[in-house]
């Protein structure tokens, strides 16, 4: 599969951004007519660049006013490569300073440098801006990036730019298309007989015509009626393409800029994030505790406090762990990079990456600190631990949430781990090894003390443990959980019950005599035996031991509950079935009389053993009358 790339085009308002693209698109991206009459990029452009190879990628032409800086943000976000444009005759400018800040907070790595204008000058004025920007951009991703000057009107350098377009981009690696679908939205509008059309730059994953997407914040599944890259129709498009969705089931009004198309039950919304901020050293002013600051990550910005816990303060030039509580929901990766920017005026405060986009309520001193810390520079498995630490299990999508490995290379670090005995893997869930020791500890403990009350049991409901013992556990987990207690023989189970290996029901030898007794006068009374708490407490069984001894007569010797009062011996029960079912046609409905006629017993054990045909899956009243269920052949169980 071929890679895809996006470029961005940033720099200085009038340095010619918007010109030195037409120049190598031939597109006109000033799509406003505000913007044409003004001269001046007010919304992001984009535009299909193709490189000498023949390859094309996308282009994104981002404004370069400072009262646009929202939208240059926007369009800087998902960009792999940036050319920062230098106009010749003016130099480096305020917005030139505030982009490239900008583009070194959102971890771009690649750059060419663009001087534009060269046309308006002589070669030794441009020998001289050439030395200006080498001596600014030292110690930066573009120290050692590529200088080239062109003319938008001349043509002059144009062909050797698109040269080295290609050459840069050929050391950039590929974006991760086996991750979960995620794209920012940056445009949304509407198209006559289409609907509503959303543009964006695909940043993990893929996206097929007809796949279904969610859309954040709003949590509306989609359906891709169509897609377009480079103004091409295509069935599928993949991580750094610039792409347009032609979306159903959604009107464009209930979308904006800052919204996310991703895979469908996949990401979670969030408030709260753990952040590594750096601030700009040039500004002359401090981050004071719980300011309030506009966050840009993606194409999402949002306002939100920014909480340190080690400071009140942040001068300029520091760095801080920290964290944003955000007055709305985003969605968020570890690792995503972010830009934080001053309400009033208007400044850009630096940026940084997301720790973790789940961030917890923390109190102020080191050890919030320390955990922020494990998260920016700790080893895998510290960090596998961190977070586990809090339920002790997670899922694999989840971890790679938090800690942003990617999931086949977490894959493969928990099956190394757990061949380290280090943690155990349930399905999709991972969970350290000493939770799983402390739950089958807590499961032998917990069965071995019932089966001491309760010798004459099978096992204890499982509905009961869990909810008693394990109620925190996902329905998944806990399944696979118990399965796995069955594989290594440490438990048995029914569908309702569960025992540890060797447990077998017993009745205890002091009243084996009396059960004895309790037997023979069952199968004597047959169908109209007396009430079982009656027979039990003249027998002299202590009540503790009345319901225990008719739960084992039922679940180890086969007897029959007729309703909540009697218990009969299997072979009168099967007996009286047989009969009826000899002299009751399959075929036919049949009533309560006919059946007393057949069994001979009064109205006080006909309901009951009536309803205890239809419990058992024997009979189906319809009525007042009841048929056979054919398919069942056996009477007693």
């Amino acid at each position: 599969m071929d890679t895809h790339y996006t470029i961005g085009i940033a720099g200085h308002i009038d340095h010619g951004k918007t010109s030195l693209t037409k120049k190598l698109t031939n597109i006109d991206t000033d799509r406003l007519k505000e913007e044409r009459e003004r001269g001046v990029s007010i919304e992001l452009g984009f535009a299909p660049l193709q490189l000498p190879s023949g390859k094309q990628v996308g282009v994104v032409d981002v404004p370069g006013h400072e009262r646009f800086i929202r939208q240059m943000i926007a369009g800087a976000a998902g960009i792999d490569l940036v050319i920062l444009v230098i106009a010749a005759d003016e130099g480096i400018m305020p917005q030139t300073r505030e982009h490239f800040d900008i583009i070194r907070f959102l971890g771009i790595e690649k750059g060419i440098i663009a001087l534009t204008k060269t046309d308006l000058v002589d070669e030794e004025w441009i020998e001289m801006v050439k030395d200006e920007a080498r001596e600014w951009v030292e110690d930066s991703f573009l120290e050692d990036a590529p200088i080239v000057p062109v003319s938008s009107q001349t043509g002059t350098g144009i062909e050797q730019l698109l040269e080295t377009i290609e050459t840069e981009l050929h050391s950039i690696p590929e974006r991760e298309t086996s991750e979960p679908f995620r794209m920012p939205i940056d445009r949304v509008f509407t198209k006559k007989g289409a609907g509503a059309v959303v543009t964006g730059t695909i940043y993990e994953g893929e996206i097929t015509e007809g796949d279904t997407v969610e859309v954040f914040p709003i949590g509306e599944k989609v359906k891709i009626r169509q897609l377009n890259v480079h103004h091409h129709s295509v069935e599928k498009a993949y991580a750094g393409q610039r792409t347009a969705l032609n979306l159903s089931g959604i009107d464009f009004k209930d979308m904006e800029r800052g919204y996310a198309l991703t895979a469908p039950e996949y990401f979670r919304k969030t408030d709260r994030i753990d952040i590594h901020f750096h601030m700009l050293p040039h500004l002359d002013f401090k981050v004071k505790q719980r300011m309030r600051v506009r966050l840009h990550i993606a194409t999402t910005e949002i306002m939100g406090k920014i909480i340190f816990y080690d400071r009140n303060e942040l001068e300029p030039g520091e760095e801080a762990l920290c964290q944003l509580q955000l007055e709305g929901e985003i969605i968020a990766k570890a690792g995503d990079p972010f830009i934080l920017r001053r309400l009033s005026p208007t400044a850009t405060l630096g940026g940084g990456k997301v720790l973790s986009p789940y961030g917890q309520r923390r109190k102020f001193g080191e050890k919030s600190v320390a955990l922020l810390e494990l998260l920016n520079h700790g080893d895998e498995w510290e960090m596998l631990q961190y977070v586990l630490a809090e339920d002790g299990f997670s899922t694999i999508e989840e971890i790679d949430f938090q800690l942003a490995l990617g999931q086949a290379y977490l894959q493969q670090l928990v099956e190394r781990y757990e061949q380290e005995q280090r943690v155990k893997q349930f399905g999709s869930y991972v969970v350290l090894a000493d939770s799983v020791q402390e739950w089958v500890d807590r499961i032998k403990t917990t069965l071995m003390k019932y089966h001491h009350q309760h010798p004459m049991r099978t096992g204890m409901k499982k509905s009961e443990l869990r909810s008693r013992y394990f109620p925190d556990l996902a329905d998944r987990l806990w399944r696979e959980f118990v399965v796995n207690l069955r594989e290594e023989a440490v438990v048995d189970e029914s569908d309702e019950a569960i025992s540890l290996k060797k447990h077998q029901p017993k009745i205890p030898t002091s009243i084996q005599p009396t059960i004895e007794k309790l037997e023979n006068t069952l199968k004597k009374e047959e169908l109209t035996v007396s009430s079982w708490d009656d027979l039990a407490k003249s027998a002299g069984l202590k009540q503790q031991d009345i319901p225990e001894l008719k739960a084992y007569l039922i679940e180890q010797k086969g007897y029959v509950a007729m309703g909540s009062d009697f218990l009969v011996d299997a072979s009168v029960y099967e007996s009286a079935v047989t009969r009826l079912k000899e002299g009751l046609p399959a075929d036919n409905p049949f009533t309560p009389a006919q059946v007393r006629e057949i069994i001979s017993v009064s109205r006080k054990y006909l309901i009951p053993f009536l309803e205890s045909l239809d419990q058992r899956g024997l009979t189906k009243r319809v009525d007042n009358e009841r048929v056979w269920i054919k398919r069942a052949e056996k009477v007693v169980e």
